[in-house]
């Protein structure tokens, strides 16, 4: 008796692997199917769908000229809106420093790449997670570059491309704000190099934010966060940035209070062509006339690995010593930063003849 139930249960799962053999061969899209039921569960709940994409690349490449077109429209990435939401539920954040890119979508499950595939192909992307919590979706891109993301809705459709970032603008421009993170830099009086240099970037971002001028930039960091210098010099590289801006604070070198004062602006003695020293020299003149403070003069910083790896024209602005009293009071000053962020951004134009 128990062979007879063992040779009927054999049978049974040898049927279920041919039809679903015959299946995966003859029903169509039938392996993105099965590739959907199998994503992969990462930590946090975060789903990897990036095999979905791989085999929608391998199906496309499959197909003539004419059905891509009408698939994907001459755009990269293709994605579907359910039914009641619509583009202006979707919105993107690149950050380019992590070579990532997020997309939000309200109103979608953690169902939605179950009912709804990604179509394209995967040209600079690595992976792809997605996660869905009270019906917001977030996608994640990483990609192998520095790329401008374009979004094109069209219907119930929303196309992506990623675009150079010199496609998009005239000038891209990459501005540091040193330390961050558990990595304060110089710290006195209660008072950490970290934030002072992170206030100056973000009122320096204010005036780019109202510029009209065609330039991309790029921030290392808008937050307390700590890249990697090899993060921060590499968004400069890989972005094929024209300049590249680091914000730091002096100190003496004992780290002791004193009356050494001013400001100094270091940059790349390596690079030949002398655009490196040039941008150094308008970033000095420009903080002296504003900020009215002692000149430190220009200084070689290729010590200095952010310096030395840059294949950018390249200047780190050492604004004010902290060690001084009276000019650590000053750097906590709002219209002192603002009058900084001033100075840095008018270098940065003169640079660009703008």
């Amino acid at each position: 008796m128990e062979e007879k139930v063992m040779g009927a249960f054999t049978a049974i799962v040898l049927a279920v692997v041919i039809i679903m053999s015959c299946l995966l061969i003859y029903v169509p899209n039938m392996h993105i199917i099965a590739l959907k039921i199998q994503d992969n569960k990462l930590a946090g709940g975060r789903t990897s769908v990036m095999e979905m994409l791989r085999a929608s690349e391998e199906e496309l490449e499959g197909d003539d000229e004419q059905t891509r077109e009408s698939v994907l429209k001459g755009h990269q990435i293709r994605l579907t809106l359910p039914q009641n939401v619509t583009s202006k539920a979707v919105s993107i954040d690149n950050s380019q420093v992590d070579r990532t890119i997020k997309i939000t979508i309200n109103g979608i499950g953690k169902d939605y790449f179950t009912n709804y595939p990604m179509r394209g192909n995967g040209d600079n992307i690595v992976d792809i997670t997605y996660d869905s919590s009270d019906l917001v979706g977030v996608i994640e891109l990483a990609l192998d570059d520095v790329k401008e993301v374009k979004m094109t809705s069209e219907g119930e459709y929303i196309y992506l491309d990623f675009l150079e970032p010199h496609d998009v603008y005239d000038y891209v421009v990459v501005v540091d704000a040193g330390h961050g993170g558990n990595v304060p830099g110089a710290s006195k009086l209660g008072v950490d190099e970290k934030d002072l240099d992170l206030q100056i970037v973000l009122e320096l971002k204010k005036l780019f934010d109202a510029s009209n001028k065609n330039i991309g930039v790029y921030y290392t960091r808008t937050d307390d966060s700590n890249p990697s210098f090899e993060a921060r010099v590499g968004l400069a590289n890989d972005s094929d940035a024209d300049l590249f801006l680091s914000v730091h604070n002096n100190s003496t070198a004992s780290g002791r209070m004193s009356n050494i004062s001013g400001t100094e602006v270091m940059y790349k003695g390596g690079d030949s062509t002398g655009e490196s020293k040039k941008f150094a020299e308008m970033c000095l003149n420009h903080l002296l006339e504003e900020l009215g403070s002692k000149s430190k003069g220009t200084v070689v910083g290729d010590e200095v690995y952010i310096i030395r790896t840059s294949k950018s024209p390249v200047a780190l602005a050492e604004i004010g010593f902290m060690t001084n009293a009276n000019e650590l009071e000053k750097l906590q000053d709002k219209e002192y930063q603002q009058s900084t962020a001033k100075a840095l951004y008018d270098a940065v134009l003169e640079y660009l003849n703008l």
